[in-house]
């Protein structure tokens, strides 16, 4: 545990180059988490790349909630699986795992930034729509993201799992089973819940 692995995958899926696909694999214990496996897929001809983290130990469906109000709380770790649905109350931003969703873990910030990424992408769509409405809401919300990181507004992070393999890590972080009617209403992206039979 703790090297970095190697392996070959063969031939690359978007150039078709052959032999080109390799996978670093990265086992390592994450502290109250457990053991994960973080991959990254890369094609050495076009530079293709795809990385996801999986959770390597079964846990319960759980949500994570933290108060972003200072600097500190923005160190705090998040690990997001594919199954993981990300909320940020203030700015209204809900990310659900689709079917190309990709793991990763960073920290409060870092998850700020992948949000602004995003909402900068939407904001140039509808600048070149002409839809002035929606580029004034977007700004807004960056506004409202760079106040939080600043420490002049607060934020609640909210990360939900209907199996257990996200979570938000830190002093200030509070944790709960999620019920039955929040696991159902649950996007899991490329995964399926089973349910047991309730006949017989």
């Amino acid at each position: 545990m703790g090297e970095i692995q190697e392996v070959r995958l063969g031939d690359c899926p978007i150039c078709g180059a052959k032999n080109s696909l390799k996978a670093l694999q990265f086992i390592h214990e994450i502290p109250y988490f457990g053991k994960v496996m973080e991959s990254t897929i890369i094609c050495e001809n076009c530079n293709y790349r795809n990385a996801d983290v999986m959770v390597l130990e079964e846990k319960e469906p759980r949500l994570y909630t933290l108060r972003v109000e200072e600097e500190k709380d923005l160190f705090t770790r998040v690990v997001r699986s594919k199954s993981g649905t990300v909320e940020l109350e203030e700015v209204g931003v809900t990310v659900e795992p689709g079917p190309a969703a990709q793991g990763f873990i960073t920290n409060v910030e870092g998850l700020i930034e992948r949000v602004k990424d995003a909402l900068i992408t939407t904001r140039n769509f509808k600048s070149q729509e002409g839809d002035e409405e929606a580029v004034k809401k977007v700004d807004e919300l960056l506004e409202y993201l760079e106040e939080v990181r600043d420490g002049k507004k607060p934020l609640t992070v909210r990360i939900m799992d209907p199996f257990g393999h996200s979570a938000l890590i830190g002093e200030k972080v509070k944790s709960r089973l999620l019920t039955q009617e929040e696991i159902k209403s649950l996007s899991t992206g490329p995964y399926v819940v089973y349910e047991p039979d309730q006949e017989g």
